[in-house]
């Protein structure tokens, strides 16, 4: 039996057990997305279940997951225009009803503050933007307090590319924090960090006017600097590596920003959730 005919099967049986036993049902399914992670139909099929038994946690997640790593599939925009769809209707109506004269006349209470409810075109165009300025609202609240967190700084000074040079006073607060440190570490700098305005100010800090901060922005450097210090010295080697770095990275200063973004939410969606406060 091919691949896909198994996927089949394992899709088919699930569905058979779910009126009689939903838990073997979604063992099944657990054990199909585990030999075939790429298959779509699974988990799918996955989501569907946790829909229809209204466990909505469960459900939402799946779908994030579905959404991430098959956007182009129509059931899944179809999925989300039903979602946004139900949202919009719990939206009141524009209308005042009729008062009297004596309600009128009193004096109006202050609104309640609440939950926002934004609404947003359903496109990667618009919710990728919203959901970096949510990601940035989160991790400014670890980065900037007393306590050292280098990961969530990092994050912010990532994010912070998105809408430049609107949020270049922020950056200049995150590079002060760096400098009072005298160190800083986020080894997945090179992989997101695009923006040459950027770049030249990590540039800097390395020099002497810069106020010769330690970065550690390349990967495994810790063990860069084991090897530099056996085979020709410390400081020669991490600087020619760290050059070289910056001079590999301005060459990509024209890639798509949004590109590089996206590829960061989902490279590395574990880091960010275990980073969220």
């Amino acid at each position: 039996m091919s691949a896909q005919g198994d996927c089949e099967f394992l899709v088919k049986r699930a569905r058979e057990l779910v009126p009689q036993d939903p838990y073997a049902a979604k063992a099944w399914l657990i054990t199909a997305r585990t030999l075939y992670p790429a298959d779509f139909n699974i988990q799918y099929e996955m989501y569907s279940i946790e829909r229809n038994a209204e466990r909505t946690a469960s459900a939402g997640r799946l779908l994030y997951d579905i959404f991430v790593n098959f956007p182009e599939q129509p059931v899944v925009w179809r999925e989300i225009a039903v979602i946004t769809a139900v949202v919009s209707g719990l939206m009141p109506q524009n209308h005042e009803a009729v008062k009297s004269s004596e309600e009128q006349r009193k004096p109006r209470s202050k609104t309640r503050k609440g939950n926002d409810l934004r609404l947003v075109p359903c496109s990667s165009k618009s919710i990728l933007p919203f959901c970096l300025q949510l990601m940035l609202a989160c991790f400014k609240l670890r980065a900037f307090t007393d306590n050292r967190d280098d990961l969530a700084l990092g994050h912010v000074v990532v994010l912070l590319q998105y809408d430049w040079p609107q949020g270049e006073n922020l950056f200049l607060k995150a590079v002060d924090k760096i400098c009072q440190q005298g160190s800083f570490q986020y080894e997945n700098f090179f992989n997101y960090v695009t923006n040459i305005d950027m770049l030249e100010e990590f540039a800097y800090l390395r020099t002497t006017e810069g106020g010769r901060v330690q970065l550690e922005l390349l990967p495994n450097q810790g063990m860069l600097i084991k090897h530099h210090t056996v085979t020709r010295g410390i400081t020669k080697g991490v600087k020619e590596d760290f050059r070289l770095a910056m001079e590999r990275q301005v060459s990509r200063c024209g890639e798509n920003l949004l590109t590089v973004l996206h590829r960061f939410c989902i490279n590395e969606k574990i880091i960010l959730v275990q980073s969220l406060p």
